[in-house]
C-alpha cells in the first residue's frame, strides 16, 4: 500500500510538472511595429557609412604620395584616434572589459 502511494505521488508530479512546462510557454508575439522602424534606420545608417567608406577609399586609392594618403585620413578622420596611443602597449590597452583597470602588482 505505502509502494502505491508513493507510486501515486511521483506519477501526480510528474504529470502536474508536464503540465506546467507546456502551459509556461509564452505565445509567440506578433512582430512588433517598432522593430520595422529601427530595422529601416539601421539599414540607413549602414548606406550611409558604406557611402563614407567608399569616398574615403577613392580618395587612399587616388593618393600619389604620404602627404596625401595623411590629407585623406585628416579629410575622413579629423578627429585623433581616443585609443590610438594605447594599442602599441606590450599589454594591449589599458583596462579590462568594461573599462575596469588591471590589479596592480607587488601588494
Amino acid at each position: 500500500m505505502v509502494k502505491a502511494a508513493i507510486a501515486a505521488a511521483v506519477l501526480s508530479l510528474a504529470l502536474a510538472a508536464a503540465a506546467f512546462a507546456v502551459e509556461g510557454n509564452p505565445p509567440a508575439k506578433a512582430p512588433d511595429a517598432n522593430f520595422e522602424k529601427r530595422q529601416s534606420d539601421v539599414l540607413k545608417m549602414i548606406d550611409a557609412r558604406i557611402a563614407r567608406l567608399q569616398k574615403e577609399k577613392e580618395c587612399v586609392q587616388a593618393a600619389k604620395n604620404m602627404d596625401d594618403l595623411k590629407a585623406c585620413r585628416e579629410k575622413f578622420h579629423p578627429e585623433p584616434r581616443r585609443d590610438q596611443g594605447n594599442m602599441n602597449r606590450q599589454d594591449g590597452p589599458q583596462g579590462g572589459p568594461r573599462g575596469q583597470q588591471p590589479p596592480q602588482g607587488g601588494e
